[in-house]
């Protein structure tokens, strides 16, 4: 019996006795917590935001400063919150590609997929980072949904340990064009050679830290991921670093817009455990040729690829930004509902994303959004907003 399930036993009797689960504190509902790099990020920030109980910048100065500092040079980050679930075992393999349709078996170790897990009935548990270290180490990198019970439920008679990092490991990212020409100074790795969503261990500003290249902008960036003890450190280090070359701390606002504008979904605000894949875009990971994974009977059912209502991407008339909440009209009558509002600095334009109902959601389609008293009218349009091939965040 491992330490870990020795743990789970004695300080959890209600669990099975050879539960796969270290035990934590209970944290979802703490309160407001700082994170490591509040001494630096924090003091410097304007407004906050609450994120899976801690306390984040929402704005530094002003979020089209920072986003066009992080469109041009480089933004910093600090992106705690994001929980690092780790499934470790010689069942890791066998029990994560039993819940995400993607085949896992594809991915190479030291690279990352992006990916969902999804409920029997087809609803998705939520959407992540999959990062595979190897066949029986994983990292699932989520936010603040039900992931780790998800895990930790199909586990149970599995050889494996399901651990939560959320208060153990904080995360920073750098994302921008010179993302990778910045940390390449202070990271010992060859950035080089770290392919679009790939992963190495290395040691940043001397510390030691897991880095990805990913990021939640569309850009070229990492996202780096350190033990708290030393996190601090580490950032610090990096931000008096980069800041020599024009980087900017950046706030969650400034994140926002490059991300409706990337067409990248949040969960909790653009769909949660009533979506399917199909309903959000993400159908194309429902991979038909796996033969058993949770969700794929009602994935695959007649007709589950033409739902009745989806995401879609909306560019409104003219610059007034809508609202979350609003109102979307076919012919005076409701199709929908905004989900993700934004003023785009780079298109000039009022955008959103969408759910709409599927006769109302095909590109081209004129509609109009109800804010407040008036309609303004808008148009259907494909997804990402601009860079549809995602070359930036590709780049060589």
């Amino acid at each position: 019996m491992s330490r870990d399930q020795i743990i789970a036993r004695t300080e959890n009797p209600c669990l099975t006795e050879m539960a796969p689960y270290r035990p934590t504190v209970t944290r979802h509902r703490k309160g407001l917590r700082h994170t490591a790099f509040y001494p630096v990020i924090g003091l410097a920030a304007k407004e906050f935001k609450l994120h899976n109980s801690f306390f984040k910048p929402d704005r530094i100065t002003d979020p089209v400063e920072e986003y066009w500092a992080m469109r041009r040079v480089a933004g910093l980050w600090d992106v705690t919150g994001e929980e690092v679930i780790e499934v470790a075992g010689p069942d890791a393999l066998a029990l994560m590609d039993a819940l995400v349709p993607r085949d896992l078996n594809r991915l190479p170790d030291g690279h990352c997929y992006y990916a969902v897990m999804c409920y029997d009935y087809g609803g998705i548990v939520e959407d992540a980072v999959l990062v595979r270290f190897s066949h029986d180490r994983f990292w699932w990198v989520g936010g603040p949904g039900s992931s780790e019970q998800w895990i930790y439920a199909h586990a149970l008679g599995r050889d494996v340990t399901v651990t939560s990092y959320l208060n153990e490991k904080h995360v920073a990212s750098l994302q921008g064009p010179k993302s990778r020409e910045l940390l390449q100074r202070v990271v010992e790795a060859d950035l080089s050679k770290v392919p679009f969503y790939g992963m190495v261990e290395t040691k940043v500003c001397g510390i030691p830290a897991v880095m990805t290249r990913t990021g939640f902008t569309a850009e070229l960036g990492f996202d780096i991921f350190v033990d708290v003890p030393l996190a601090r450190q580490m950032f610090e280090d990096l931000w008096n670093d980069v800041r020599r070359d024009g980087a900017q701390l950046c706030g969650s606002r400034a994140l926002n817009l490059r991300r409706v504008e990337a067409g990248i979904i949040n969960f909790g605000q653009d769909f949660d455990w009533q979506h399917t894949p199909h309903q959000v875009g993400l159908g194309w990971m429902v991979n038909t040729r796996k033969n058993a994974f949770h969700g794929r009977e009602a994935l695959v059912a007649p007709g589950a690829r033409e739902p009745a209502t989806r995401l879609a991407g909306l560019q409104l008339d003219g610059e007034e930004p809508a609202s979350g909440g609003d109102r979307v009209l076919l012919d005076g009558h409701s199709v929908g509902m905004i989900t993700s509002p934004i003023l785009s600095p780079t298109l000039k334009c009022s955008i959103a994303i969408a759910m709409l109902d599927g006769r109302a959601a095909g590109p081209g389609q004129r509609l109009s959004v109800q804010c407040g008293d008036r309609q303004i009218a808008a148009e259907v349009v494909p997804m990402p907003f601009f860079d549809a091939e995602r070359k930036l965040s590709k780049a060589a």
